[in-house]
This record gives C-alpha cells, sequence and structure tokens, in this order.
C-alpha cells in the first residue's frame, strides 16, 4: 500500500546562546525567527513527533519516528493500540517510509496482509512527479511543515530572556493546510495554540500544537522533539528479495 493511503488509513482508523560576531557565544537568546532559520538549514536531524486527536473521550493516536538528511529521509509510524469494550487490546498498525538517493522505499501496513518476502514498493524518484501523493506525505512527516508552521504563526518570547516562545496561527493559514493537512487526514482544527523550545545551541528542540474542532467535540495535540542535529544518519535499504520495483516487473 502506498503511503499516502497508509498514512490516511491509519490516521482515519481513528533558552538558547547565540554566536558572536566573533564566534564565541554570547549572552544573548536568539530570536525565535533565526532559530527556525537555523534548524532549517542542518545538515541532519533525528525526531519524534506524536498526535492525538480525541473525539467524545475516544483517543486516537500516530507516533512517528524518523530521521532526514539532505537525500535521506529513514520514518516509521505506528498507530496507538485500541482498545475494545471487552478490554481486548489491539495493537496499531504500523507502516515505514525511506527515501534513499534516487528511491522511495514504502513499506506495507502491519495492517495489511502480504504473501512471501516482499514487504517493501521501490519507486525511482525520477518518475514521480513533483505533485506525488507518496513524496509529500513523506515530507510532512519531517519537521520542515512545523518549522513552516512556527515562521507564520504570531509568537513571543515567554519572558524577557527566556528560550521558550507562545503563540498562536489561523486555522487557514497556508501553513496550516500543507502543514498539518497530512496528519489529520482533512479536519480543520481551531484555536490552534503554538509553543517552542530553542535549545542552547540555538536550534529548535521541541514543538507543541493545541486545537479544536469548531464543535469543539474533538480536540488536538502535536508534540514535536527534535535532536540530533548535525549528526551522520544512517540508514539500511530493504534486501534484493525483500521489495518490489515496477521497473523490473516483465512486460504486460
Amino acid at each position: 500500500m502506498r503511503i499516502a493511503a497508509a498514512l490516511s488509513l491509519i490516521v482515519l482508523v481513528a533558552g538558547s546562546v547565540a554566536f558572536a560576531a566573533n564566534g564565541d557565544r554570547g549572552a544573548r537568546t536568539p530570536s525565535l525567527r533565526r532559530a527556525v532559520a537555523d534548524t532549517a538549514s542542518t545538515s541532519s536531524e533525528r525526531y519524534a513527533i506524536h498526535v492525538r486527536m480525541t473525539r467524545d473521550a475516544s483517543p486516537v493516536s500516530l507516533h512517528v519516528h524518523g530521521q532526514a538528511a539532505r537525500t535521506t529521509i529513514s520514518v516509521s509510524l505506528r498507530m496507538g493500540d485500541t482498545t475494545m469494550p471487552d478490554g481486548t487490546r489491539i495493537p496499531g498498525a504500523r507502516s515505514a517510509a525511506l527515501i534513499d538517493g534516487p528511491f522511495l522505499y514504502e513499506h506495507a501496513p502491519s495492517s495489511v496482509a502480504v504473501f512471501g518476502k516482499v514487504r517493501w514498493l521501490r519507486l525511482r524518484l525520477s518518475d514521480l512527479p513533483k505533485s506525488s501523493n507518496d513524496l509529500r506525505s513523506v515530507h510532512a512527516l519531517t519537521p520542515a511543515p512545523l518549522l513552516r508552521l512556527l515562521r507564520a504563526a504570531h509568537m513571543k518570547r515567554a519572558s524577557h530572556g527566556s528560550r521558550s516562545f507562545h503563540g498562536t496561527i489561523a486555522y487557514d493559514s497556508t501553513a496550516v493546510r500543507t502543514g498539518l493537512a497530512n496528519l489529520t487526514r482533512g479536519l480543520e482544527f481551531r484555536g490552534l495554540r503554538i509553543s517552542a523550545n530553542v535549545g542552547t545551541d540555538g536550534l529548535v528542540h521541541r514543538i507543541v500544537v493545541t486545537g479544536h474542532t469548531a464543535d469543539r467535540r474533538t480536540t488536538f495535540s502535536l508534540r514535536a522533539h527534535l535532536f540530533g542535529f548535525g549528526k551522520p544518519i544512517h540508514v539500511t535499504p530493504p534486501a534484493p528479495g525483500t521489495f518490489r520495483d515496477p521497473h523490473n516487473d516483465p512486460p504486460a
């Protein structure tokens, strides 16, 4: 199953120190705008994103863990477990995706039956249009859309010299519609509040977004932790025999 469809299935189932001009660390904390720009330009990062939507006291959660660099994105998704009325616990579906060089690998969700050893689909990036839902879904599972939210939000420093920032962002903002749509599958959340913490390295380490639907029956929360900036990223592509590449299929 393609990662865009898999993500839809999963969700629908339910104070920093700035460098002074001489290169030494100064006493001032950077602006959030500078921290966001510096974070977006790091060579690599690791991250965890936890999304929770609760409707009428029934929660649905999605957990994303990943790492990203210039030409590599590795991400795993896990839906929160479901507890049935009789107490039976059903493990949440799992899926994964990997962009490694010229290829996009998509892992079949654990909730989808597959046969044999083939668990992955390998696609060539050169064959995918820029508007590809698969590519858009993978990039939506990185911190980049969240950093765009911070750029568009109306943010204020929590207190003088603080490394914490708080603010709001309009629900119809382009950054919201493009940054959260793949995580909420079109559900519209209002009253959006956003906060961010900047580390002593001058980079954004934590982002929190909360909101609710217009009828207030469904609440939304997103918590993201960014770390491991600039560290080498190591990924292992699926082994031959465990993926299908349409380019290698025999002619019809």
